[in-house]
């Protein structure tokens, strides 16, 4: 009985494995089969392949023949698109919109019309392009969702030329978009440097952009660039320029309210009395002269500032100069390889100075910060020391940041690029565009700034709110919760064995221990710690010593042992 039932099994097996077989047949054999046999096809398929929404082979290959207007090839693909959804070869279709640079998926007509129109003739091109803008009433020039930005206005000035596709306009990666530097709110640039892939066809693009850009934008020109070029990580270095006012450096200037009114009170305090000896008359009238004679910046006070200044170049830790960056992160590390400050000059009726920094990169507000430590420190808020302690230490401290108005960016440079790549192509300079450069400085960028303090009084108005006494006394705090680690070095507790035969204890003791500014109550708790410090790092260095000679007597030992 198992064998019959074995061999039913086998037999329906056999039975299913046919029917799948035979319906498999069934359905690959070909629609064009019974015509092969001579005979009649069915009315309802006559019907189908008459119908506007399918094309035969022969509508698509006489289309891809002729290849007539733009128009009449966008009929026949549309009309051609599900045919080729049923078989037909690519050889049979219109080559519409396959150039390399082009982007796939141009399925709609208005699609293929663009690709049609930007074929082999405006073929997108990796170009560089140098330009200028105010960025007053921006959000900076990164483009933020619901922001308004610098990058929203250049795209829609490039699309609007025909720069950009109206299909790759609002996504950056389908154009390879970078910037070189990103500008933060309200700050300007006048050597700001953008690549992207772009249809330079016909001639004349960057004037057609330029028309299309509101006021106080403009392009300087493009420049050809190898397809892997990167704005933004193959600049080598940038070059910022602060515009300061020289009110701003006069410590008699831009005091605080209750500093002006308390002078007043006093002055008017002296007038009353009338009754001041001859000395004390002569003593008052020199004040009052030194008080009305107009600050002049001399070449001393330029060198205290380049002084100033001259501390921030090298490689440092600034974490303190900008936000939200901690201390043990790589990215606070940064080069600055020059900081100088300009003769004075006028710009309608307001005398500025020009602060030129040139850096490998910044981050976020850290020229600001630059700034505003050093007006502090010019004007006599701070010390000099403080200025430096802030670059050592890896604890936290308030730095003032200095008003956006005066910031802009100068130049972005390409220095290994233009060596690596001088035989094949165009070197990038800014100075081909030198001409364009000063006259967008001295018609928009100047003007704009002059108008604005002149008419809001913005740096004088930031140091009456200068929170000087906050300043001092998050330094203080910082100066004791460091106990003296940022002058062994890196400033970690291990640098302390590293400090030389005493632990770094003789390098401590000189290190300066408080600010000029502090009151003798700060000074003593910075000078405590600090001879705690001292006194530990002895006692360790003595206790390092004695286990190092111990160590040896006991090399020594196993040595004889060994000998014998």
């Amino acid at each position: 009985s198992s064998a019959t039932t074995q061999g039913q099994r086998r037999a329906a097996r056999r039975g299913n494995r046919g029917r799948r077989i035979a319906t498999r047949d069934a359905l690959s054999v070909p629609l064009h089969c019974s015509t092969m046999q001579g005979e009649e096809e069915p009315p309802a398929k006559k019907a189908r392949e008459h119908e506007p929404q399918g094309a035969s082979e022969e509508i698509a290959a006489a289309a891809a023949a002729a290849v007539p207007s733009a128009s009449a090839l966008v009929d026949a693909t549309a009309t051609a698109a599900p045919a080729a959804n049923t078989g037909t070869s690519k050889e049979e279709e219109p080559d519409v919109g396959n150039d390399e640079d082009e982007d796939d998926g141009k399925d709609e007509a208005g699609g293929v019309a663009d690709a049609i129109a930007g074929s082999a003739k405006n073929k997108k091109r990796k170009v560089s392009i140098f330009l200028a803008y105010v960025g007053a009433g921006y959000q900076g020039m990164q483009r933020n969702p619901g922001a308004v930005t610098i990058e929203d206005e250049l795209e829609r000035a490039i699309v609007a030329a025909g720069g950009i596709s109206a299909d790759n306009a609002g996504d950056f990666t389908k154009v390879n978009w970078m910037r070189a530097a990103r500008t933060d709110k309200g700050v300007s640039a006048v050597g700001q440097c953008i690549s992207l892939r772009m249809m330079l066809d016909p001639p004349g693009v960057i004037d057609r952009i330029n028309s299309k850009l509101p006021t106080g934008f403009e392009f300087f020109g493009y420049t050809r660039v190898t397809g892997g070029f990167n704005a933004k990580t193959m600049c080598d270095r940038r070059r910022y320029e602060y515009v300061v006012p020289v009110k701003a450096f006069d410590p008699r200037a831009c005091k605080p309210r209750r500093e002006i009114q308390a002078e007043a009170a006093l002055a008017a305090q002296d007038a009353a009395a009338g009754t001041a000896g001859a000395e004390g008359q002569g003593e008052g009238i020199a004040a009052a002269v030194a008080a009305n004679e107009p600050f002049v910046f001399d070449a001393t006070v330029r060198a205290k500032v380049n002084k100033v200044l001259g501390n921030y170049c090298g490689t440092h830790n600034f974490h303190n100069y900008t936000v939200r960056v901690d201390p043990s992160e790589p990215s606070a590390m940064r080069y600055i390889i020059s900081f100088d400050c300009s003769e004075p000059f006028f710009v309608d009726g307001v005398e500025f100075v020009r602060c030129v920094v040139v850096g490998q990169s910044f981050m976020l507000h850290q020229i600001r910060k630059l700034i505003g430590m050093m007006l502090g420190v010019v004007r006599g808020a701070w010390t000099e020391d403080d200025q430096i302690f802030a670059l050592k230490t890896k604890e936290s401290c308030t730095v003032p940041m200095a008003p956006e108005l005066g910031l802009f960016l100068c130049e972005c440079i390409y220095h290994a690029y233009n060596a690596r790549y001088a035989n094949t192509h165009e070197p990038m300079l800014l100075e081909n565009y030198g001409d364009k450069v000063e006259a967008f400085k001295k018609k928009f960028i100047y003007p704009h700034m002059a108008k604005t303090e002149t008419e809001e009084e913005t740096m004088q108005t930031w140091i009456r709110m200068l929170p000087v006494r906050q300043i001092l006394t998050s330094l203080t705090h910082a100066r004791v919760r460091d106990d003296g680690r940022a002058y062994l070095g890196k400033g970690n507790n291990s640098n302390k064995r590293k400090g030389g035969p005493d632990g770094g204890a003789a390098r401590l003791a000189t290190a300066p221990t408080a600010p000029a500014t502090a009151t003798p109550a700060a000074a003593t708790a910075v000078t405590v710690p600090v001879t705690a410090a001292t006194t530990t790092l002895t006692a360790a260095a003595t206790v390092t010593a004695a286990a190092a000679a111990a160590a040896e007597a006991a090399a020594a030992k196993e040595k004889i042992i060994v000998s014998a």
